[in-house]
């Protein structure tokens, strides 16, 4: 029985990628992994099985993945490392260019990169020829970010660290891709527009004037853009492709400013 296992999967853009593995059936099943777990959509409950752990914490981990495989099966098909990004006090803690904490740097690292590392020395050992990891990196991770240095240097390192795994995990018919989501707005986005816009009341017009001034296409990304390429990525039509970056960004990374007040 196919099985992913897909870390963050509970809400925002994880639960886009575990909501694209079935729509175009990547997999029978899904083991989410997320330290806030919250029941899946019914369309898809019945084939989504959730564990608690906290990714940056190993031994969490090991257990999560012990139990999985106990209930799914000793070897996962997909491992989607999804979970990362950032809490309101360490958004504010970067404000007006001034230097994050040292703590508060760690803790960008340890959550967005620390965790990829830790889930996937856990779940790739398990994992037979065939099988794919994709990992969930940022925009930011290919351009700089003086307000969110730490998470921009720690996605940096999940798409180096990808290319790593791809080469290392290649002569073992293992694929490892990621894919780089542009202007989203999850939770996280919310935080980040409040903290970039000086308050809640703020927070969405901050990120509207966000997409406005740097997006070529001019509308925002959404969950299922990632997920369907996430799902792409996994298939057997990406059966050739490893060691890849994907940007979802609508062309952010182009470069280049707008403004469109239309």
């Amino acid at each position: 029985m196919p099985y992913a296992i897909v870390t963050g999967g509970a809400r925002g853009i994880g639960l886009g990628i575990v909501n694209a593995l079935f729509e175009h059936k990547i997999v029978d099943d899904v083991a989410v992994i997320d330290l806030k777990l919250a029941p899946p959509p019914d369309a898809i409950a019945q084939h989504v099985h959730g564990f608690t752990a906290d990714v940056t914490d190993d031994k969490q981990v090991h257990q999560a993945v012990e139990a999985i495989a106990a209930k799914l099966g000793p070897h996962p098909t997909v491992l989607c490392n999804n979970a990362g990004g950032g809490e309101r006090d360490w958004f504010e803690n970067g404000r007006e260019g001034e230097w994050e904490t040292v703590a508060v740097f760690r803790r960008y690292v340890d959550l967005n990169l620390n965790s990829v590392h830790i889930v996937t020395r856990e779940v790739a050992p398990r994992m037979r020829d065939g099988g794919v990891i994709c990992n969930t990196s940022s925009i930011a991770g290919q351009l700089a970010s003086p307000f969110l240095a730490a998470y921009a240097a720690a996605k940096a390192g999940v798409i180096s660290y990808s290319k790593t795994c791809a080469l290392q995990l290649g002569p073992k018919g293992i694929r490892v891709n990621a894919v780089a989501p542009g202007l989203i707005y999850t939770r996280v986005w919310e935080d980040l527009g409040a903290a970039l816009g000086g308050g809640d009341a703020k927070a969405r017009a901050t990120f509207e004037a966000t997409v406005r001034s740097t997006v070529p296409l001019g509308r925002e990304q959404t969950m299922q853009d990632i997920g369907r390429t996430v799902a792409w990525l996994c298939s057997e039509q990406a059966q050739n492709v490893t060691g890849q970056v994907i940007a979802i960004d609508g062309g952010i990374t182009l470069g280049g400013r707008f403004d469109r007040r239309e």
